[in-house]
């Protein structure tokens, strides 16, 4: 099978020669709601109201799987997103697990679940957008996962995450794209299990 002229133009692009591709949105700009699973319901809270109760300016949604490999004496930990990052250094977030996946086509958002248990409180002390891979120094991952020490293991990880939660995205786009870096400061861990 041939490929495409576009798919070319993707793989040069991983290669080194990365430019900036156009704003890729992972929520829709209005996205007013939190989804959190309580019982065996399904409880949607407005995303401002939730904000202000704990005096945070958003939320992390990280996978079950990314959510137990925070250790409950980790005191700096580096986030990565796919491309950018609305965060803001100087600002607190929860970071919160995520029960079942969401997805947003481009145009058709499903939301994630959200855990009502398990909470971290999170300072941002920086935000770092578009980085190429092939830029990222190895400093960078001193504070990730245990499973996310070198550009390899984490293109492994964001298409993971971004394969289901974005599916009008090729591997290669997700690829390409670019990656986001936040690094936090915990403040404090909730968790109920």
């Amino acid at each position: 099978m041939k490929k495409s002229a576009k798919e070319n133009c993707l793989k040069k692009k991983l290669k080194g020669n990365f430019k900036k591709l156009k704003k890729i949105y992972r929520y829709p700009r209005n996205n007013a709601k939190l989804y959190f699973k309580k019982n065996k319901k399904i409880i949607p809270v407005d995303s401002k109201i939730f904000y202000n109760k704990y005096n945070v300016h958003s939320e992390i949604k990280l996978l079950s799987s990314e959510f137990k490999l925070i250790k409950k004496k980790t005191k700096i930990f580096t986030h990565f997103n796919i491309q950018y990052t609305d965060h803001k250094p100087g600002m607190k977030y929860l970071i919160i697990k995520i029960l079942k996946h969401g997805y947003f086509d481009g145009s058709f958002n499903k939301p994630p679940i959200l855990c009502m248990k398990n909470f971290i409180l999170a300072k941002c002390l920086s935000v770092q957008n578009n980085i190429d891979y092939v830029n990222l120094k190895d400093d960078v991952f001193k504070y990730s996962y245990d499973n996310i020490k070198n550009s390899n293991a984490l293109k492994k990880a964001i298409k993971k995450r971004y394969k289901k939660s974005l599916p009008h995205l090729t591997t290669l786009e997700i690829l390409s794209s670019g990656i986001a870096i936040t690094k936090l400061k915990i403040i404090n861990m909730y968790i109920k299990n």
